[in-house]
């Protein structure tokens, strides 16, 4: 009787853990179905219900993590298969792989969490989970991919508390309502659950308070970006580059026309190397001396004291030139972790592998001080900051999202440049070899755009600015926060459930 009443608890866990991971997933830009995230945290706590021991706690987020991770970067496979040549079999292994890896960070949610009463789980839950979401910008992560917060990046009124505590304290407040919503349905919780929805509430709206208004420091000025939807195929074969090169030529002569102060090219561009090729080099610097335009382009370059990187150059119509090595290389793409060279020894994709990553985040001088994102980038909040610190009064993003197709992956790469633009208050300007394109403004807001697959240019208006928000001036300062949560809430309470025995504990901690 007491097997049956156990496996039928956990046949219970592992459904509603499922259906956390999928809720969230389906929540992320892409699906869009953005309220489920009011849902997820609500099913994940149900999923702990009843759970006292850490170790089941963990096996249970695990099993979340592993399902959301299979379902929102599904597009791993057609990457690693169509690009990286692996047979299908060893494509979805990778994305197991990957997607066990990754939800280790929800295990760890599980493992903490039970280990407190059921009152304590509201709070504690939404402390760790932006706890171990933070942890995936660092090794052996290194995939801050689809932050919490980006479900909100196609709501622009949603977003207006960004400048004040970042992604992150806003996908605190989304996972803490959550919590909240479901203690209002536990019938021992709801007044706390009330309490703790007010308090969340409160916070939310402090942080909007707090947050000012995009200011701007300097004139307009009118930036030009082309999408010249190049495919893979295409920068792979030789024979077809002259026909690629002139694509990026025309469509570049449209939008000069317009006169604009900065032209942006997206990564991957052009099939040559702008410090190796002498005649594409004086061709460009040419282009920007008569349109007295700034070009800001991506090229492979020479890294020293040796190597390659992956580097942006702005070309300025006086024929300066100032250049920028990306610094947050792609893990198993541009780069293979060295903890992981026993099982990978060389890149997953073709054409990428063994760039040096730069360390320079200095704006470039594009007639206005620039930071810059190559690809992947973006998705690092840190960077941004570091460079309207350092005096970046525009950002941009040079991208090659053609390895993605039409997947969930575009839309979710697009959403991290729209989060940085309203945490920093700064216009973005992104440039994609085939989409998505645009440009966001300071809350949020996309302005113009060219869609997946699309061929074209636009040129927009945009606004400098010098304006320091609290959270790019400080750094990411609600994880301290949570730290302290975690020290309040689960230390204390783990020490007295550890000392508590019989019944009355039990219950406790069933709660």
């Amino acid at each position: 009787m007491t097997s049956s009443r156990t496996d039928t608890t956990a046949w219970r866990s592992a459904a509603w853990a499922v259906a956390a991971g999928v809720a969230l997933a389906l929540a992320m830009p892409g699906p869009g179905i953005w309220p489920l995230v009011l849902v997820f945290s609500g099913l994940f706590l149900e999923a702990l219900r009843g759970q006292r021991i850490w170790w089941r706690g963990g096996l249970i987020g695990w099993l979340a993590g592993t399902v959301h991770w299979l379902v929102t970067v599904s597009w791993v496979v057609d990457v690693l298969v169509g690009y990286g040549g692996l047979p299908i079999l060893a494509g979805w292994g990778s994305l197991l792989l990957m997607a066990v890896i990754l939800g280790s960070t929800w295990a760890v949610v599980g493992a903490v969490t039970v280990c407190a009463p059921g009152v304590w789980r509201l709070a504690l839950l939404p402390a760790v989970w932006t706890l171990l979401e933070v942890a995936r910008r660092l090794p052996p992560f290194l995939f801050p991919w689809n932050t919490t917060a980006a479900v909100l990046s196609g709501k622009p009124l949603l977003l207006g508390a960004l400048p004040t505590w970042g992604a992150t304290g806003q996908g605190w407040a989304l996972v803490a309502l959550g919590c909240a919503l479901w203690g209002l349905f536990r019938s021992e919780l709801p007044r706390r659950a009330m309490a703790f929805a007010g308090a969340v509430i409160m916070l939310q709206a402090l942080a909007l308070v707090a947050a000012r208004g995009p200011e701007s420091s300097a004139d307009d000025i009118e930036v030009a970006v082309i999408q010249p939807g190049t495919s893979l195929e295409e920068r792979w074969n030789p024979a077809a580059w002259p026909e690629t090169a002139e694509r990026v030529w025309r469509l570049s002569a449209s939008v000069l026309a317009e006169d604009p102060d900065v032209l942006f090219w997206p990564e991957s561009a052009m099939p040559f190397r702008f410090d190796g090729d002498s005649m594409y080099r004086r061709r460009v610097l040419e282009i920007a001396r008569r349109f007295g335009t700034t070009v800001v382009l991506n090229s492979v370059a020479e890294a020293q004291p040796s190597g390659f990187g992956n580097a942006a150059f702005a070309v300025t119509s006086s024929g300066g030139i100032s250049r920028y090595d990306k610094i947050r290389l792609v893990p198993f793409g541009e780069y293979v972790p060295s903890w992981a060279k026993w099982f990978f020894p060389d890149a997953l994709v073709r054409e990428v592998s063994g760039f040096v990553p730069g360390a320079d985040a200095t704006p470039l001088d594009a007639g206005v001080p620039l930071g810059m994102a190559v690809c992947y980038e973006v998705v690092f909040p840190e960077l941004a900051f570091r460079q309207v610190r350092e005096g970046a009064e525009l950002l941009a993003t040079l991208t090659n999202d053609a390895w993605y197709g039409d997947s969930w992956a575009l839309d979710q790469h697009f959403a991290q440049a729209i989060l940085r633009a309203v945490e920093t208050r700064r216009w973005v300007v992104r440039a994609a070899l085939t989409g998505i394109s645009g440009v966001i403004d300071p809350t949020g807001k996309v302005i113009a755009s060219l869609g997946a697959g699309e061929q074209g240019a636009f040129v927009e208006t945009v606004v400098p600015s010098r304006q320091l928000t609290l959270v790019a001036r400080i750094g990411d300062w609600w994880v301290w926060v949570c730290v302290l949560s975690l020290i309040i809430l689960w230390l204390p309470k783990v020490r007295r459930l550890d000392s508590s025995s019989g019944p009355a504990g039990s219950r406790a901690r069933d709660r």
